[in-house]
């Protein structure tokens, strides 16, 4: 979204001059010329007679006897001073053709749309390590394809190709690091997760300033996402997905690599627990998953939620940053500021979480990311700092929300279900990225209402999270792990024996069972203690 924004950013633009006529000053050019009304067309004259010197002379002479008279522009010219060649200014998409903008805009949404759902199937289905590689490879490619391509229909069919690819990669990409660590990391994983892209917007905001080129931007772009791939070797299958699996050959070998990483012993009698949890499961074929399993009963009401949540966080992150862009000021020291704004709030947001938890957070982020928006609607005109510092303080709480929510969604569904529902999750922001642009237009109608549906939004998605759990709670914690205790009791008499870290009354935990993972509450079933991970 980010690059998108930076390729394709907006600038002045006039009719052309013609080649014989190159020489005027464009100021002379369209002072005698353009309308003040319009870009699109010229004053009608018999150009390819005037000459340099005669040209002024015989706007002069004529006066406004043409000015009623006025033909379309055949060639545009575009003000370099802020921004090189844009995909608008190479493809000319101003006047009769702007409108093919918001379609080029659309193809990437579109794609990122699809591939919000689509890659939380494929990755249930093939694992997180392959799919996340995968879609790693495929975004480089066609990143590297999208900065020779010369068609602007190519130019849209490959967007659509590289917003399924990108949001593949950022689901899938979240989905793994959290069910690699367990306790207080996974939440911290988990946020951090978000941080590159805060990160992004500076980087891509120092590219952008040295490049002045949409070409060598989208290279320069694409060659971390292509650095990604060398790491597939290295990359390690999600624990959990394994279980879930039962691919306990690929789990032990994968549990022994990281416990030997970080210096630490597994249990000597850990494989038997495994054993005994796909015993239990014995005979009992693995159910498929499905898009609709996160609308069924069970999950309804945790669906529903986490559509208005996604929603309303997005539709005012990226409504306020549209908003930011109208306040004047240098477009890449903006950029940096706001990039840095959400880097400190992301960083923040760990500690607050670690000490209050999840959603009350969510819930007072967006309470007051809704009130500000709304308040900014009362700032008398002319009190441009206030108003800075309302939209500063939106955009900390909201880049807050944005980076816990994946967290939070992701603690609500079992494993086998995680990926769909931040899938469905990044769905809603998707509609809310489409809504974004359009809904800056209500300003013709009502320059407070973008504002106040913002804010209005936000607040309502607060209040609905007060009807899920927070498994981050010390009570719903305590409660969980009550429950944990006694499936290990069960599981050990099962073998006919204690383990020995229950005999010795210490803090150890067996290598729990995929089916508690999603009410774990911080408790990791690849962790051997509470709060910590072997792969950390």
């Amino acid at each position: 979204m980010t690059a998108l924004t930076a390729c394709a950013a907006a600038r002045e633009f006039w009719c052309a001059r013609p080649d014989h006529l190159a020489s005027v000053p464009v100021d002379v050019w369209r002072n005698l010329t353009q309308s003040t009304t319009t870009q699109c067309s010229v004053r009608a004259a018999p150009y390819e007679h005037l000459t340099v010197d005669s040209i002024f002379e015989y706007f002069q002479g004529v006066g406004n006897a043409t000015e009623s008279e006025r033909i379309a522009c055949s060639a545009y010219e575009y003000d370099d001073a802020v921004f090189g060649q844009t995909v608008i200014a190479e493809f000319g998409l101003v006047c009769d053709r702007g409108h093919l903008m918001s379609i080029v805009e659309m193809c990437f949404l579109a794609g990122a749309a699809l591939g919000s759902v689509g890659s939380g199937w494929i990755s249930d289905q093939f694992g997180r390590r392959h799919t996340l590689m995968g879609f790693a490879l495929i975004q480089g490619l066609t990143g590297l394809a999208l900065g020779f391509v010369t068609s602007l229909e190519l130019y849209m069919a490959l967007r659509v190709v590289i917003g399924f690819a990108s949001m593949s990669v950022a689901v899938v990409s979240f989905v793994l690091v959290v069910e690699l660590v367990s306790g207080r990391y996974r939440t911290i994983i988990g946020i951090l997760n978000i941080l590159p892209v805060a990160l992004a917007y500076i980087l891509a905001a120092g590219i952008a300033y040295v490049t002045r080129d949409w070409r060598t931007m989208q290279v320069a772009i694409t060659v971390p996402g292509l650095a990604l791939v060398c790491s597939w070797y290295w990359c390690p299958e999600s624990p959990r997905w394994l279980l879930a699996k039962g691919r306990l050959d690929e789990l032990c070998a994968l549990l022994e690599r990281a416990a030997a990483t970080n210096a630490l012993h597994l249990p000597p009698n850990y494989r038997k627990t495994l054993l005994v949890e796909e015993e239990d499961a014995a005979g009992q074929p693995e159910a498929a998953v499905s898009v609709g399993d996160v609308f069924r009963r069970k999950f309804l009401r945790t669906t529903l939620v986490m559509i208005v949540v996604w929603f309303g966080i997005i539709l005012i992150y990226f409504g306020i940053t549209l908003h930011l862009s109208n306040l004047g000021g240098d477009i890449y020291l903006n950029t940096v500021i706001a990039g840095s704004v959400e880097s400190i709030a992301i960083c923040l947001s760990i500690v607050v979480v670690l000490k209050l938890g999840l959603r009350i957070n969510l819930f007072l982020y967006m309470v007051v990311a809704g009130l500000s928006c709304i308040v900014m609607n009362f700032v008398p005109d002319g009190n441009l700092w206030l108003i800075i510092t309302l939209a500063m303080i939106v955009k900390c709480c909201v880049g807050a929300c944005n980076a816990i929510i994946p967290t939070f969604t992701a603690y609500q569904y079992p494993t086998t279900m995680r990926n769909l529902g931040v899938g469905v999750g990044n769905f809603a922001a998707g509609v809310a990225l489409i809504i974004v642009p359009y809904l800056w237009l209500l300003e013709h109608v009502d320059q407070y209402l973008p504002m106040t549906i913002m804010g209005v939004f936000s607040i309502i998605g607060a209040f609905s999270l007060a009807v899920l759990k927070d498994k981050l709670s010390p009570k719903y914690r305590q409660r969980k792990q009550a429950k944990q205790a006694a499936l290990y009791q069960n599981a050990a008499t099962i073998n006919g024996k204690q383990h020995a870290s229950m005999a010795n009354g210490d803090s150890k935990r067996r290598i729990g069972s995929d089916r508690d993972d999603d009410e774990a509450g911080g408790i990791s079933n690849i962790g051997f203690a509470q709060n910590e991970s072997i792969f950390l």
